[in-house]
């Protein structure tokens, strides 16, 4: 009798403990909206040149949020043009930091990646700042309130080697005075807009780079298509003109000339 009870009572206490670790093991951890970060920056303007690449321009830290779990919160550093409400973002991923200096090289490289051809005067531009918290992509995001800043952005890219032209009896500088064409990052063209002549005889043109003869573009056949040392182009009929030139065109170079109202 001893024995059967003794054995009965181990196996309950067993069954018990069993129930018990059962219980544990189905604790599940609830996530809670996440609690906004809050947001502050060392300034609101920044100077940018590319003497100063390198200088500090901004520095923002934040408050941690608590989203009632203890894995690590992920924090992102986002701009956006003033006004966008974020549609747009250039992103800093800054893991579990509350904090974020911005060199000038970084914010400089926020503006030019908003627009890539900042032009020879640029101005004074505002931008929106925020920090998102998350913890994966299964749950919300909780966002700080908006800090601005605004800084003056210059042009960062690197031109292509060859820089081109437009010469010629059709252009006001004629055969002996160039007219410079600007190059378009966003679409990797050259342009300009220029006031052409149409009269025979004086409406003749070519594209030519580095201010030399040594590399110039003539007609090249049908399309707009252009030949290394080619023709001279014409002009149809006076007036102003949108010249495009696409040098990484294939299989030859091409230009655009598109009369301007």
């Amino acid at each position: 009798m001893y024995n059967w009870f003794s054995k009965t009572t181990i196996l309950a206490g067993l069954l018990a403990i069993s129930l018990t670790a059962c219980k544990k093991d189905e604790t599940r951890v609830t996530l809670t909206p996440g609690s906004s970060p809050q947001l502050t920056a060392s300034a609101t303007t920044a100077t940018l040149t590319s003497a100063t690449a390198a200088s500090n321009a901004v520095t923002y830290t934040w408050t941690p949020s608590d989203f009632g779990y203890k894995a690590a919160v992920s924090y992102t550093l986002q701009f956006a043009k003033r006004g966008t409400n974020f549609a747009a973002t250039q992103d800093f991923n800054v893991g579990a930091s509350l904090t974020k200096t911005i060199t000038g090289a970084d914010l400089n490289g926020v503006y030019n990646s908003f627009d890539c051809n900042i032009s020879s005067t640029p101005s004074a531009t505002p931008l929106d700042v925020r920090v998102k918290a998350t913890v994966g992509d299964a749950y919300p995001a909780s966002s700080s309130n908006t800090a601005g800043i605004t800084a003056t952005p210059y042009q960062a890219q690197t031109l292509p080697a060859d820089v081109w032209a437009i010469i010629g009896s059709a252009t006001p500088g004629g055969w002996n005075t160039e007219t410079p064409m600007t190059y378009d990052f966003c679409s990797r063209v050259w342009k300009t807009t220029i006031a052409l002549n149409g009269a025979a005889g004086s409406n003749e043109f070519k594209f030519r780079a580095n201010n030399a003869w040594t590399l110039n573009l003539g007609d090249g056949g049908a399309g707009g298509a252009l030949d290394a040392n080619g023709a001279n182009l014409t002009v149809p009929t006076a007036g102003n003109y949108s010249v495009v030139l696409n040098t990484n065109a294939k299989p030859k170079p091409t230009f655009t000339l598109t009369k301007l109202p």
